[in-house]
């Protein structure tokens, strides 16, 4: 019998940039599920202020949280791009699985945010996890909320990101001159 409570565990996001509220979703899935899959989406976007890092940079991001820890031969980080349409967003995700990834279950759970991230999947994958955004014992956090104190120079965005990644995204405004 399988010490987790799910085979596989998918969650889709965009990581822009990775920040402690992402961790604290992975962190989960890795509790719960045998195999997980990260889908950054929106791979064909980047330098822009909504999108400013590419799929690589992302994907970095992610691994160098997990690339020391024993869960990490677990996890699976791949790239989506958007369709532009959301009517067909749930089965476009699953047949891209499906497809790509043959030697893996499908996910039998769908990790998100809110209940808005996973209405697209609640069709396709029997378990919906929610992992609460407003937890009272947890800090607030967006990529937005995190993006924009870097714009203006708040160094408190140290205190939403790993310490792992600072590197990358002073680096990344560095070469950008803070113009996000």
């Amino acid at each position: 019998m399988s010490q987790y409570k799910y085979k596989h565990g998918l969650t889709i996001m965009r990581a822009q940039p990775f920040h402690i509220g992402h961790q604290k979703l992975v962190d989960q899935m890795l509790k719960e599920c045998e195999r997980v899959t990260i889908a950054l989406g929106s791979i064909q976007e980047q330098g822009t202020s909504r999108n400013p890092f590419n799929y690589t940079t992302r994907k970095k991001m992610i691994q160098n949280v997990y690339r020391e820890t024993s869960d990490y031969d677990r996890l699976k980080i791949i790239g989506l791009f958007d369709i532009n349409n959301p009517a067909e967003w749930g089965t476009f995700v699953m047949d891209f699985i499906k497809e790509s990834f043959s030697d893996i279950p499908l996910p039998d759970a769908y990790y998100a945010g809110s209940e808005y991230d996973a209405h697209w999947f609640k069709d396709h994958i029997k378990n919906i996890c929610l992992v609460n955004r407003t937890d009272p014992n947890f800090p607030f956090v967006t990529a937005s909320m995190v993006r924009d104190m870097i714009k203006f120079g708040d160094e408190r965005w140290k205190n939403f990101v790993s310490p792992r990644n600072f590197h990358i995204i002073e680096e990344y405004f560095d070469k950008k001159k803070g113009i996000i």
